[in-house]
């Protein structure tokens, strides 16, 4: 046991830095493969027609004035294709796990002991409201802006040492870039300030001077924003939100309580705010307890100063455009929050005298927070996955078909959600192409060339998710005339209970009626030319099917595989090209390219047979000259 705490006392800071980024890589390693999304495109659009200079000094994107996020993402546009996203993606990455860091300096540097500088550091890196803020590249405003503001705070207590005067120059530093990041920036010096104030008191502080000129240079820079033309201007919402806005902002301050409130909103039916505001309550006895036992206010008191601080826009309704309550504006609180809840678990722990109690309680708390967490943020992280999976194969399709008419995708959802909330007052969702944006630039800010999407509605099922979909909506007729114009249709859907893009196929107007050597021919002038079958990528097959039309039919087609004794084991019926084209509406001349996709033959050779039927029977279907028995034809067979 000696043995293990020397090994603690002289490497603490190396194994926290270790756990701290095993937990950021665990937690957020999956976006280093994410596309840019959401605020991306228009933000990345806006970016390409800006110069450096204009950047910081004669225009806003929409109101927002970040100029040094902006030119953090200009910056990494100069990768080659690809590249880009993938380094912006681990800037940002990269960031969340230095701020962990610097959560530990912090605490370490208000004299709290090694063990709670770690416990601060792992919350922080874990913190669930930052689930957008990482994934999402022009959300790097956010972390950025707490970066600077940690790093500010550390390098002030810094300065307080004998010999740290030079310190300050990189606390003035940070204070002065922090606005440039995000809005929130504006509070940095106050954060500063109050976290000096209240861990070495007026008599205890070497300086006061370093302390005012930095809330100068955040004025300074509130000044220069109201000249930049665009930028808006700090102003109140109005105080008719100030209820749910205040509670918003509790709710991160009990976030260890975040998720069984959920639940008992969710299967109780107990109002969201009572709940929140009963656990802040309890809270706030307890730190009150814990305080009177020691008469020690300033335990706890930074961290709640910090939390305040960041979550003041949120509970005062204070904008800079037009958002203020969002997930990711916890980003600036989260290290008061970390700092907070370790601090309280390490007090609770310390009223028990045992050691090997007081270890296990601490332990155990710490624990059960840590794991909810990381729950939470893996299950974000199976809605990004599962999008980014759909749109990785978007992209893919997109740079293979280099040629005209490009690709025509049908039903890819442009944000997917739960539809049970873990948390009360939290929306948890992942948004791709957001409505103020589309395919096209979704396209066009990733690389590629344009490719359309729409939506047809009669082919989208029910997921058990809450999914919305991005394009203009088709009728029956309208999706022909959209399957004639592109290359190859590429539909999301359901399938097998994985959200997939499969090619459904497509289809080629203006050809001769008639075939010289067709496969099959049905009555009233539709033929199968050929029909072939091959292993698909996911382990399943798909079975495809070349129709040549005379005139349209009032029909359905079913496809059957049948095993080796001839019973029937899978079906793929219904219209051609995913269930969207059906034969009613084709064309004279139209050659129709049918993909369809069946799970794993269980017993090869299995054979595929296709027929056409109506209300009235099946179409009679002639092969090699004779009709074929009960008018299903075998066209095709798997396996060896």
């Amino acid at each position: 046991m000696g043995r293990v705490q020397e090994l603690w006392r002289r490497h603490s800071v190396g194994i926290t830095v270790a756990v701290t980024g095993a937990l950021a890589l665990f937690c957020y390693g999956f976006v280093l493969r994410l596309p840019f999304f959401r605020d991306d495109l228009p933000i990345m659009t806006w970016l390409s027609g800006r110069s450096w200079v204009e950047i910081w000094t004669r225009s806003s994107e929409n109101q927002f004035y970040r100029p040094l996020a902006f030119t953090i993402y200009k910056l990494g546009r100069q990768l080659p294709s690809g590249a880009d996203r993938v380094i912006l993606h681990a800037v940002s990455l990269l960031i969340h796990w230095a701020s962990a860091c610097l959560v530990m300096a912090v605490v370490r540097l208000r004299g709290r002991s090694a063990e709670e500088a770690l416990l601060a550091a792992i919350l922080f890196a874990v913190f669930p409201f930052t689930f957008m803020a990482i994934p999402w590249i022009t959300a790097m405003s956010h972390p950025l802006v707490t970066l600077l503001t940690l790093l500010a705070v550390a390098a002030a207590l810094r300065s307080q040492e004998p010999d740290g005067m030079r310190w300050w120059g990189l606390s003035l530093l940070a204070t002065v870039l922090a606005p440039t990041a995000h809005e929130s920036g504006y509070l940095c010096g106050v954060i500063v300030a109050g976290v000096l104030l209240i861990e070495r008191g007026w008599r205890g502080l070497r300086r006061l001077s370093p302390l005012a000129l930095g809330i100068a240079l955040n004025l300074a820079a509130l000044i220069w924003r109201s000249s930049v033309p665009g930028a808006g201007e700090a102003a109140f919402a109005g105080l008719q939100d100030w209820v749910g806005n205040t509670m918003f902002s509790l709710h991160g301050l009990v976030y260890p309580l975040g998720s069984l409130i959920g639940t008992v909103v969710s299967r109780l039916g107990i109002q969201d705010f009572l709940l929140v505001l009963t656990a802040a309550i309890g809270l706030a006895v307890v730190w009150l307890a814990l305080t009177l036992r020691d008469r020690d206010l300033s335990w706890m008191a930074s961290g709640l100063w910090w939390w305040g601080c960041g979550m003041l826009p949120a509970a005062a309704s204070l904008r800079y455009g037009y958002n203020y309550t969002s997930p990711r504006v916890y980003a600036l609180a989260a290290p008061g929050l970390a700092m907070v809840w370790a601090a309280l678990i390490v007090r609770l722990s310390s009223v028990v005298t045992a050691s090997w109690i007081r270890l296990g309680v601490a332990v155990s708390l710490s624990a059960a927070i840590v794991t909810q967490n990381v729950v939470f943020l893996r299950r974000q992280r199976h809605l990004f996955t599962t999008l980014n999976a759909v749109y990785r194969r978007v992209l893919d399709v997109a740079a293979y078909e280099g040629g005209e008419p490009a690709p025509g995708f049908v039903n890819l959802p442009s944000s997917m959600a739960y539809p049970e909330k873990t948390y009360a007052m939290i929306l948890e969702t992942v948004l791709f192409v957001p409505p103020y944006s589309d395919l096209p630039e979704f396209f066009a800010v990733n690389g590629l060339r344009q490719a359309d999407g729409v939506v047809f509605s009669p082919v989208v099922a029910d997921s058990g998710y809450v999914c919305a979909l991005r394009g203009e909506g088709l009728a029956w007729d309208d999706m022909r005339r959209f399957a004639v114009e592109h290359e190859s249709i590429w539909l999301a859907r359901w399938r097998d209970g994985r959200l997939v893009l499969d090619e459904v196929g497509n289809i080629e107007a203006g050809h001769q009626v008639t075939s010289s050597d067709p496969l099959v021919t049905f009555e009233d002038g539709i033929a199968i030319e050929s029909a072939s079958t091959d292993k698909a990528a996911d382990g399943g097959w798909t079975v495809a099917i070349d129709w040549l039309v005379q005139r349209p039919v009032d029909a359905q087609i079913f496809v059957h595989v049948r095993d080796a004794e001839g019973r029937m084991v899978m079906q793929a019926d219904g219209p051609a090209l995913g269930g969207t084209v059906p034969p009613w509406s084709w064309h004279r001349g139209d050659r129709v390219h049918d993909v369809r996709y069946v799970s794993a033959c269980p017993t090869p050779p299995c054979t595929v047979q296709v027929g056409l039927f109506n209300d009235d029977g099946r179409y009679p279907a002639y092969l090699d000259g004779g009709r074929c028995a009960d008018d299903v034809c075998l066209v095709a067979s798997f396996g060896p």
